[in-house]
């Protein structure tokens, strides 16, 4: 009698082992295998960082709530220096403080996105009347803040008196945060103007140089501007809608469907997060 070969028997032992494994792995089609969805877990802030929330309120720029109806009740003076709000003025950029109670008027153009009115006018345009972010940046990091939606053509008058005409142009500010003291943040403002077509461009990193698809960047250094924020304060920005022309309107100003719009932008301090030290044990 002939008896396999070893060959022959390790195929055998091989497929045996290879039937029983599959016979132990779970059917796709079975219906008694629950079904368990993979989820990444929820970010965490960083223990050291500035939490904010940024408000973003669009009203029609004939809303009597924009002009000296809330800038009577925010303060414009405290919150800057002297030679930076002089600065800022001049551009048509207006800054105030506001402590964690909000002045009537501020409650006013918040509550108005709030009505069921408003949310369905806003849905049917496409564009929120109002949105909300909550932002955590560690301490000397920065985040990008659209302060209005593009426009096709601006005609700008800079503050040294030279005119510039941009094409699809839209604002934004550059924040970055800084801890101060215990319960204080530094807030640092620079605006800028991105304009023209998109392409890819060079830019100066820590590294070296990079390349990112951008529009032209118009930083404006010369309207960079800080303020100071204890937890729960905020700070409300816009612009001067009297000052037709000004770096002020092309930051905040824009026109959608159903007319000419301004944006309010309320930067909130929201927490400061701890790093808390490991105790040492004392023998």
């Amino acid at each position: 009698m002939r008896y396999p070969s070893a060959i022959h028997l390790s195929m055998l032992v091989l497929l045996c082992c290879g039937a029983l494994a599959c016979e132990s792995l779970p059917s796709a089609s079975s219906s008694t295998q629950p079904n368990t969805a993979f989820k990444l877990p929820a970010l965490t802030a960083p223990r050291d960082s500035v939490e904010l929330n940024i408000v973003f309120v669009d009203r029609p720029v004939s809303d009597p709530l924009l002009g000296k109806t809330l800038w009577r009740e925010v303060d414009q003076v405290g919150t800057l220096s002297a030679e930076q709000r002089a600065l800022i003025r001049e551009a048509g950029i207006l800054v105030g403080h506001v402590g964690s109670s909000p002045p009537e008027a501020l409650q006013s153009l918040l509550n108005l996105s709030d009505q069921d009115l408003e949310r369905q006018r806003r849905e049917a345009n496409g564009l929120p009347k109002t949105a909300a972010r909550r932002v955590a940046l560690p301490p000397g990091t920065e985040t990008e803040v659209w302060s209005n939606e593009a426009v096709a053509r601006r005609v700008l008058t800079l503050p040294e008196g030279k005119t510039l005409e941009l094409e699809n142009v839209r604002g934004l500010l550059r924040l970055k945060t800084e801890r101060s003291q215990e319960g204080w943040a530094r807030l640092d403002f620079t605006p800028e103007l991105h304009h023209g077509q998109t392409g890819t461009r060079p830019f100066a990193a820590a590294t070296g140089w990079m390349y990112r698809t951008t529009q032209e960047v118009m930083p404006c250094f010369a309207q960079q501007f800080s303020a100071n924020l204890n937890v729960g304060e905020m700070l409300v920005l816009t612009c001067d809608r009297d000052r037709s022309g000004t770096l002020g309107q092309s930051l905040f100003q824009f026109e959608d469907a159903t007319g000419p719009k301004q944006r309010l932008v309320i930067v909130h301090l929201a927490e400061l997060r701890e790093i808390t030290p490991n105790r040492v044990r004392a023998d």
